[in-house]
Protein backbone atom coordinates (compact mmCIF):
# COMPACT_ATOMS: atom_id res chain seq x y z
CA UNK A 1 0.00 0.00 0.00
CA UNK A 2 2.89 2.40 0.63
CA UNK A 3 3.62 2.39 -3.11
CA UNK A 4 0.07 3.53 -3.96
CA UNK A 5 1.23 6.81 -5.49
CA UNK A 6 4.04 5.20 -7.44
CA UNK A 7 1.52 2.90 -9.11
CA UNK A 8 -0.76 5.84 -9.90
CA UNK A 9 2.10 7.74 -11.51
CA UNK A 10 2.92 4.74 -13.69
CA UNK A 11 -0.74 4.38 -14.70
CA UNK A 12 -1.68 8.04 -15.23
CA UNK A 13 -0.02 11.05 -16.79
CA UNK A 14 -1.34 13.59 -14.30
CA UNK A 15 -3.94 13.18 -11.58
CA UNK A 16 -6.59 15.52 -10.28
CA UNK A 17 -8.02 15.59 -6.77
CA UNK A 18 -11.13 17.03 -5.18
CA UNK A 19 -9.87 19.09 -2.25
CA UNK A 20 -11.35 18.54 1.24
CA UNK A 21 -14.17 20.85 2.35
CA UNK A 22 -15.85 20.46 5.72
CA UNK A 23 -19.68 20.33 5.76
CA UNK A 24 -19.82 19.92 1.97
CA UNK A 25 -17.72 17.03 0.67
CA UNK A 26 -19.84 14.20 2.07
CA UNK A 27 -20.49 10.89 0.31
CA UNK A 28 -23.35 12.28 -1.78
CA UNK A 29 -21.22 15.18 -3.02
CA UNK A 30 -18.27 12.92 -3.84
CA UNK A 31 -20.52 10.55 -5.78
CA UNK A 32 -21.99 13.51 -7.65
CA UNK A 33 -18.50 14.59 -8.72
CA UNK A 34 -17.40 11.09 -9.74
CA UNK A 35 -20.60 10.42 -11.69
CA UNK A 36 -19.35 13.00 -14.21
CA UNK A 37 -15.60 12.72 -13.57
CA UNK A 38 -14.78 9.15 -12.49
CA UNK A 39 -11.06 9.79 -13.04
CA UNK A 40 -10.68 12.09 -10.03
CA UNK A 41 -9.50 11.23 -6.52
CA UNK A 42 -11.68 12.45 -3.66
CA UNK A 43 -10.55 13.64 -0.23
CA UNK A 44 -13.11 13.52 2.56
CA UNK A 45 -14.30 16.24 4.86
CA UNK A 46 -11.68 16.56 7.60
CA UNK A 47 -12.17 14.78 10.92
CA UNK A 48 -10.32 15.03 14.21
CA UNK A 49 -8.12 12.08 15.08
CA UNK A 50 -9.44 12.35 18.61
CA UNK A 51 -13.03 12.07 17.38
CA UNK A 52 -12.34 8.94 15.33
CA UNK A 53 -10.53 7.30 18.25
CA UNK A 54 -13.16 8.02 20.88
CA UNK A 55 -16.32 7.65 18.78
CA UNK A 56 -17.00 4.36 17.02
CA UNK A 57 -20.23 5.97 15.83
CA UNK A 58 -18.26 8.69 14.01
CA UNK A 59 -15.86 6.19 12.44
CA UNK A 60 -18.70 3.96 11.25
CA UNK A 61 -20.58 6.99 9.92
CA UNK A 62 -17.83 8.69 7.89
CA UNK A 63 -15.34 5.98 6.85
CA UNK A 64 -17.63 3.58 4.94
CA UNK A 65 -18.25 4.70 1.36
CA UNK A 66 -19.70 3.61 -1.95
CA UNK A 67 -17.55 1.74 -4.52
CA UNK A 68 -17.73 4.65 -6.96
CA UNK A 69 -15.93 6.88 -4.41
CA UNK A 70 -12.81 4.73 -4.39
CA UNK A 71 -9.97 5.46 -4.05
CA UNK A 72 -11.08 7.57 -1.07
CA UNK A 73 -8.63 9.63 0.98
CA UNK A 74 -9.45 10.49 4.59
CA UNK A 75 -8.10 13.78 5.94
CA UNK A 76 -7.58 14.13 9.69
CA UNK A 77 -6.22 16.74 12.08
CA UNK A 78 -5.02 16.91 15.70
CA UNK A 79 -1.81 17.83 17.54
CA UNK A 80 -0.71 14.67 19.35
CA UNK A 81 1.34 12.10 17.36
CA UNK A 82 0.04 9.19 19.42
CA UNK A 83 -3.59 10.16 18.78
CA UNK A 84 -2.81 10.38 15.06
CA UNK A 85 -1.34 6.88 15.21
CA UNK A 86 -4.42 5.47 16.96
CA UNK A 87 -6.67 7.10 14.36
CA UNK A 88 -4.52 5.70 11.55
CA UNK A 89 -5.01 2.18 12.88
CA UNK A 90 -8.79 2.65 12.86
CA UNK A 91 -8.84 4.13 9.36
CA UNK A 92 -6.67 1.24 8.14
CA UNK A 93 -9.21 -1.44 9.04
CA UNK A 94 -9.98 -3.50 5.96
CA UNK A 95 -13.75 -3.06 6.36
CA UNK A 96 -13.37 0.65 5.52
CA UNK A 97 -11.21 0.12 2.39
CA UNK A 98 -9.54 3.55 2.57
CA UNK A 99 -6.80 4.26 0.00
CA UNK A 100 -4.62 6.57 2.09
CA UNK A 101 -4.60 9.20 4.86
CA UNK A 102 -3.97 12.93 4.49
CA UNK A 103 -2.91 15.19 7.37
CA UNK A 104 -4.37 18.69 7.65
CA UNK A 105 -1.51 21.11 8.33
CA UNK A 106 -2.94 23.94 6.25
CA UNK A 107 -6.18 25.35 7.74
CA UNK A 108 -5.64 28.87 9.14
CA UNK A 109 -8.72 29.17 11.44
CA UNK A 110 -7.41 31.16 14.41
CA UNK A 111 -9.46 29.44 17.09
CA UNK A 112 -8.07 26.01 16.21
CA UNK A 113 -4.56 27.23 15.37
CA UNK A 114 -4.30 28.74 18.87
CA UNK A 115 -4.73 25.24 20.27
CA UNK A 116 -1.78 24.02 18.14
CA UNK A 117 -3.70 22.16 15.45
CA UNK A 118 -3.68 22.62 11.67
CA UNK A 119 -1.29 25.22 10.23
CA UNK A 120 0.33 25.87 13.64
CA UNK A 121 2.36 22.72 12.92
CA UNK A 122 4.36 24.82 10.44
CA UNK A 123 6.00 26.46 13.47
CA UNK A 124 6.21 23.23 15.41
CA UNK A 125 8.32 21.21 12.98
CA UNK A 126 9.36 18.50 15.44
CA UNK A 127 5.75 17.64 16.24
CA UNK A 128 4.89 17.64 12.53
CA UNK A 129 7.79 15.25 11.87
CA UNK A 130 6.75 12.95 14.71
CA UNK A 131 3.12 12.90 13.54
CA UNK A 132 4.09 11.64 10.09
CA UNK A 133 6.70 9.22 11.44
CA UNK A 134 4.38 7.76 14.10
CA UNK A 135 1.53 7.34 11.62
CA UNK A 136 3.77 5.55 9.15
CA UNK A 137 4.78 3.13 11.89
CA UNK A 138 1.11 2.51 12.76
CA UNK A 139 -0.31 1.79 9.29
CA UNK A 140 0.50 0.35 5.89
CA UNK A 141 -1.53 3.09 4.20
CA UNK A 142 0.43 5.92 2.55
CA UNK A 143 0.52 9.19 4.49
CA UNK A 144 0.34 12.58 2.78
CA UNK A 145 0.33 16.15 4.09
CA UNK A 146 -1.52 19.26 3.00
CA UNK A 147 0.16 22.44 4.18
CA UNK A 148 1.02 26.05 3.24
CA UNK A 149 4.05 28.02 2.08
CA UNK A 150 4.77 28.88 5.71
CA UNK A 151 3.00 30.24 8.77
CA UNK A 152 4.09 33.88 8.49
CA UNK A 153 7.07 33.87 6.06
CA UNK A 154 9.47 33.15 8.93
CA UNK A 155 9.60 29.42 8.18
CA UNK A 156 11.56 27.56 5.50
CA UNK A 157 9.17 25.56 3.27
CA UNK A 158 11.92 23.49 1.67
CA UNK A 159 13.38 22.48 5.02
CA UNK A 160 9.92 21.68 6.40
CA UNK A 161 9.02 19.59 3.34
CA UNK A 162 12.30 17.65 3.46
CA UNK A 163 11.63 16.86 7.12
CA UNK A 164 8.23 15.46 6.18
CA UNK A 165 9.79 13.45 3.37
CA UNK A 166 12.34 12.00 5.81
CA UNK A 167 9.41 10.97 8.03
CA UNK A 168 8.08 9.04 5.00
CA UNK A 169 5.35 11.38 3.82
CA UNK A 170 4.30 9.99 0.42
CA UNK A 171 2.99 13.22 -1.09
CA UNK A 172 2.70 16.95 -0.34
CA UNK A 173 -0.06 19.36 -1.26
CA UNK A 174 0.86 23.03 -0.96
CA UNK A 175 -1.61 25.89 -0.64
CA UNK A 176 0.29 28.83 -2.09
CA UNK A 177 -0.49 31.31 0.73
CA UNK A 178 0.89 31.52 4.26
CA UNK A 179 -1.38 30.81 7.21
CA UNK A 180 -1.36 34.51 8.12
CA UNK A 181 -2.53 35.43 4.62
CA UNK A 182 -5.42 32.98 5.03
CA UNK A 183 -7.41 33.35 1.78
CA UNK A 184 -6.19 36.76 0.55
CA UNK A 185 -3.54 37.75 -2.04
CA UNK A 186 -3.21 36.69 -5.67
CA UNK A 187 -1.93 33.31 -6.79
CA UNK A 188 1.82 32.81 -7.19
CA UNK A 189 3.09 29.23 -7.49
CA UNK A 190 6.79 30.19 -7.77
CA UNK A 191 7.76 28.83 -4.35
CA UNK A 192 5.93 25.56 -5.00
CA UNK A 193 7.81 25.10 -8.28
CA UNK A 194 11.07 25.66 -6.36
CA UNK A 195 10.06 23.17 -3.71
CA UNK A 196 9.48 20.42 -6.27
CA UNK A 197 13.15 20.63 -7.29
CA UNK A 198 14.22 19.77 -3.73
CA UNK A 199 12.05 16.75 -2.87
CA UNK A 200 11.62 13.31 -4.40
CA UNK A 201 7.92 12.83 -3.68
CA UNK A 202 4.90 14.10 -5.63
CA UNK A 203 3.93 17.75 -5.07
CA UNK A 204 0.43 19.09 -5.72
CA UNK A 205 -0.61 22.73 -5.99
CA UNK A 206 -3.95 23.89 -4.63
CA UNK A 207 -6.21 26.95 -4.92
CA UNK A 208 -7.11 29.58 -7.51
CA UNK A 209 -7.29 27.11 -10.38
CA UNK A 210 -10.42 27.39 -12.50
CA UNK A 211 -10.48 23.98 -14.16
CA UNK A 212 -8.33 21.18 -15.56
CA UNK A 213 -7.35 23.27 -18.59
CA UNK A 214 -6.28 26.21 -16.42
CA UNK A 215 -4.17 23.81 -14.40
CA UNK A 216 -2.48 22.43 -17.54
CA UNK A 217 -1.14 25.95 -18.15
CA UNK A 218 0.23 26.23 -14.60
CA UNK A 219 1.49 22.70 -13.92
CA UNK A 220 5.14 23.19 -14.99
CA UNK A 221 7.20 20.72 -12.91
CA UNK A 222 4.44 19.79 -10.45
CA UNK A 223 2.78 16.40 -10.37
CA UNK A 224 -0.96 16.94 -9.90
CA UNK A 225 -3.70 19.44 -9.24
CA UNK A 226 -6.20 19.80 -6.41
CA UNK A 227 -9.41 21.74 -7.17
CA UNK A 228 -11.57 23.34 -4.49
CA UNK A 229 -13.75 26.39 -5.20
CA UNK A 230 -13.95 25.72 -8.93
CA UNK A 231 -15.62 22.39 -8.21
CA UNK A 232 -18.55 23.88 -6.25
CA UNK A 233 -21.59 22.26 -7.91
CA UNK A 234 -19.53 21.90 -11.08
CA UNK A 235 -18.42 18.28 -11.59
CA UNK A 236 -17.61 19.18 -15.20
CA UNK A 237 -14.61 21.35 -14.21
CA UNK A 238 -12.44 18.22 -13.95
CA UNK A 239 -12.82 17.33 -17.63
CA UNK A 240 -9.99 17.80 -20.08
CA UNK A 241 -9.18 16.85 -23.66
CA UNK A 242 -7.85 13.46 -22.55
CA UNK A 243 -11.26 12.44 -21.18
CA UNK A 244 -13.28 14.00 -23.98
CA UNK A 245 -11.33 12.07 -26.62
CA UNK A 246 -11.44 8.76 -24.71
CA UNK A 247 -14.29 6.58 -26.02
CA UNK A 248 -14.12 4.22 -23.04
CA UNK A 249 -14.36 7.18 -20.65
CA UNK A 250 -17.38 8.56 -22.51
CA UNK A 251 -19.17 5.21 -22.19
CA UNK A 252 -19.00 5.21 -18.38
CA UNK A 253 -19.98 8.80 -17.70
CA UNK A 254 -22.76 11.30 -18.50
CA UNK A 255 -21.13 13.84 -20.80
CA UNK A 256 -21.52 15.05 -24.35
CA UNK A 257 -18.18 15.69 -26.12
CA UNK A 258 -19.86 18.41 -28.20
CA UNK A 259 -20.19 20.49 -25.05
CA UNK A 260 -16.41 20.70 -24.62
CA UNK A 261 -15.68 24.04 -26.25
CA UNK A 262 -12.38 25.93 -26.20
CA UNK A 263 -11.02 23.64 -23.48
CA UNK A 264 -13.97 24.12 -21.12
CA UNK A 265 -17.00 21.88 -20.64
CA UNK A 266 -20.35 23.68 -20.87
CA UNK A 267 -23.15 21.42 -19.54
CA UNK A 268 -26.63 21.66 -21.00
CA UNK A 269 -29.59 22.63 -18.83
CA UNK A 270 -30.71 19.01 -18.86
CA UNK A 271 -27.28 17.85 -17.65
CA UNK A 272 -27.50 20.32 -14.76
CA UNK A 273 -30.97 19.13 -13.79
CA UNK A 274 -29.92 15.47 -13.96
CA UNK A 275 -26.92 16.25 -11.74
CA UNK A 276 -29.23 17.95 -9.23
CA UNK A 277 -31.57 14.95 -9.10
CA UNK A 278 -28.68 12.52 -8.67
CA UNK A 279 -27.18 14.60 -5.84
CA UNK A 280 -30.53 14.90 -4.04
CA UNK A 281 -31.19 11.17 -4.36
CA UNK A 282 -27.77 10.24 -2.98
CA UNK A 283 -28.24 12.55 -0.01
CA UNK A 284 -31.47 10.79 0.88
CA UNK A 285 -29.74 7.42 0.64
CA UNK A 286 -26.92 8.44 2.97
CA UNK A 287 -28.63 10.72 5.52
CA UNK A 288 -31.89 10.82 7.42
CA UNK A 289 -34.68 12.91 5.90
CA UNK A 290 -34.62 16.04 8.10
CA UNK A 291 -30.86 16.40 7.89
CA UNK A 292 -31.07 15.80 4.14
CA UNK A 293 -33.70 18.50 3.63
CA UNK A 294 -31.52 21.10 5.35
CA UNK A 295 -28.32 20.13 3.51
CA UNK A 296 -29.74 19.86 0.01
CA UNK A 297 -30.96 23.45 0.14
CA UNK A 298 -27.41 24.79 -0.06
CA UNK A 299 -26.66 22.60 -3.07
CA UNK A 300 -29.53 22.52 -5.56
CA UNK A 301 -29.86 26.19 -6.47
CA UNK A 302 -26.09 26.47 -6.97
CA UNK A 303 -26.12 24.03 -9.86
CA UNK A 304 -28.30 26.56 -11.70
CA UNK A 305 -26.34 29.72 -10.95
CA UNK A 306 -25.72 30.29 -14.69
CA UNK A 307 -29.37 29.60 -15.59
CA UNK A 308 -31.02 33.00 -16.36
CA UNK A 309 -34.36 31.99 -14.83
CA UNK A 310 -32.94 30.69 -11.56
CA UNK A 311 -34.64 33.44 -9.52
CA UNK A 312 -38.02 32.02 -10.41
CA UNK A 313 -37.21 28.72 -8.71
CA UNK A 314 -34.79 29.81 -5.98
CA UNK A 315 -37.36 30.03 -3.17
CA UNK A 316 -38.69 26.55 -3.93
CA UNK A 317 -35.20 25.07 -4.04
CA UNK A 318 -33.90 26.68 -0.84
CA UNK A 319 -37.01 25.72 1.16
CA UNK A 320 -37.42 22.14 -0.07
CA UNK A 321 -38.52 19.67 2.60
CA UNK A 322 -38.33 16.32 0.80
CA UNK A 323 -36.84 14.47 -2.14
CA UNK A 324 -40.27 14.36 -3.76
CA UNK A 325 -40.57 18.12 -3.47
CA UNK A 326 -37.11 18.67 -4.98
CA UNK A 327 -37.79 16.37 -7.93
CA UNK A 328 -41.12 18.10 -8.52
CA UNK A 329 -39.30 21.42 -8.88
CA UNK A 330 -36.73 19.85 -11.22
CA UNK A 331 -39.52 18.36 -13.34
CA UNK A 332 -41.30 21.72 -13.37
CA UNK A 333 -38.18 23.32 -14.84
CA UNK A 334 -37.89 20.52 -17.42
CA UNK A 335 -41.51 21.00 -18.44
CA UNK A 336 -41.40 24.78 -18.66
CA UNK A 337 -38.09 24.82 -20.54
CA UNK A 338 -38.52 21.66 -22.60
CA UNK A 339 -37.31 23.46 -25.73
CA UNK A 340 -34.14 24.64 -23.95
CA UNK A 341 -32.97 21.43 -22.30
CA UNK A 342 -30.09 20.91 -24.72
CA UNK A 343 -28.99 24.53 -24.56
CA UNK A 344 -25.99 25.55 -22.45
CA UNK A 345 -26.62 28.25 -19.83
CA UNK A 346 -22.92 29.08 -19.42
CA UNK A 347 -22.85 30.10 -23.10
CA UNK A 348 -25.96 32.28 -22.67
CA UNK A 349 -27.93 30.12 -25.09
CA UNK A 350 -31.14 30.41 -23.06
CA UNK A 351 -32.84 33.72 -23.61
CA UNK A 352 -34.22 35.66 -20.68
CA UNK A 353 -37.25 37.42 -22.09
CA UNK A 354 -38.32 39.33 -19.02
CA UNK A 355 -37.07 40.12 -15.52
CA UNK A 356 -38.27 37.79 -12.80
CA UNK A 357 -38.86 39.48 -9.45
Amino acid sequence: MKDFWKKQIEKNWKLILLAPMDWYWDSAYRQSMKRISPHIFCISEFYSADGLVHSKFLADAVLPHEPMEWPLIIQIFWKDPEMFAKAAKIISKSKYNIAWIDINMWCPAKKVVRSWHWSSLLINEETAFNIVKTMNEATDLPISVKTRLSFDWNQDLIRFAKWLEEAWASLLTIHWRTAKQAYTWNADFTNIYKLKDHVNIPVICNWDIENYTDWAKKIENLDWIMLWRASFWNPWCFLWEKQISDEEFIKKTWINPDNFIEWVYHPSLNEMLEAMEFHATKLVETKWERKWSLEIRKHLVQYLKSFPWVKKFRKQLVTTESLENSINVINEIKKEFKDDLNKRPTLNEIEKKEEII
